[in-house]
């Protein structure tokens, strides 16, 4: 990958980043069909492309994340300290096995196939912000209000965490899947979000921690696109945030999902 790849990659990971579309996802297949990357090398280089969103996240909310972290070390334990506490530990439980299943099971797949394993799990994504998003119905078949809680207990901080360990597959978007299963918990949107940006802190951290090493790309061209995403994460933070709450993106990632699908299955055949 050249300088100019880089940079390309780095804008996709810092504008998708912050939408439930799987940002990992859109990252490897564009480095597979455009860049001709082999699959094992864009799934590193995806993860890798996560510390410039990192950053862009601890820059954002370092007064939150060091009052978070001082509570955390002083063992004064409230609600977010415990969400954190034990969503990362169910992510560390879920993501791990899953995370080492697909490392050994890229290395033996060709672009079309992985391209459709990308496609299937966006269509699975898709599928569950779709659902996420439904209003509630009662016996009579109205509209009804959701009831939104005012505190996350520990087992609904489990669900998020297995949510976000089954996103170590690309195509399955983070966000959307701890926000998603938050909001399908009764979390307060708001919160549910803040909550999702607040746990991915961690879990990127371990995501990096494992694949580091496994990043073949030269230091200068790895630093140029972590510096990309990560000015462009911090510049789009606020209004990708926007979007993602004004707009359904649920039918995109069924859609783009689709494509891939289609795509995977015209190169097996051709």
């Amino acid at each position: 990958m050249d300088y100019i790849e880089a940079i390309i990659m780095g804008i996709l990971q810092g504008f998708t980043e912050w939408l439930p579309i799987s940002s990992s996802g859109q990252v490897m297949l564009a480095m597979m069909n455009f860049f001709g990357i082999s699959p094992e090398k864009a799934y590193s280089y995806a993860l890798l492309l996560h510390f410039g969103t990192l950053f862009a996240v601890l820059f954002k909310f370092r007064y939150e994340l060091g009052r978070i972290l001082m509570n955390l070390v002083t063992l004064r334990w409230g609600e977010e300290e415990t969400f954190l506490f034990y969503s990362t530990l169910f992510t560390a439980v879920i993501g791990l096995p899953l995370y080492r299943a697909f490392k050994t099971i890229v290395t033996s797949l060709n672009a079309e196939a992985v391209n459709g394993i990308v496609g299937f799990a966006l269509i699975l994504t898709g599928v569950i912000l779709a659902k996420s998003r439904e209003k509630p119905k009662d016996e009579f078949g109205q509209i009804a209000p959701k009831k939104r809680k005012e505190e996350v207990t520990i087992v609904e901080a489990m669900v998020a965490g297995i949510a976000q360990g089954v996103a170590v597959l690309p195509g399955i978007s983070r966000s959307g899947m701890t926000i998603g299963a938050l909001l399908l918990l009764g979390v307060d949107q708001k919160k549910a979000v803040r909550l999702s940006f607040l746990m991915a802190v961690p879990a990127i951290f371990g995501a990096l921690f494992l694949e580091l090493q496994a990043v073949s790309e030269p230091i200068t061209v790895s630093l140029v696109a972590v510096l990309s995403a990560f000015i462009v994460s911090l510049l789009t933070l606020e209004g990708m945030l926007a979007l993602a709450e004004r707009l359904n993106f649920s039918k995109f990632c069924i859609v783009f999902g689709s494509i891939a699908v289609v795509v995977s299955i015209m190169g097996v055949l051709i």
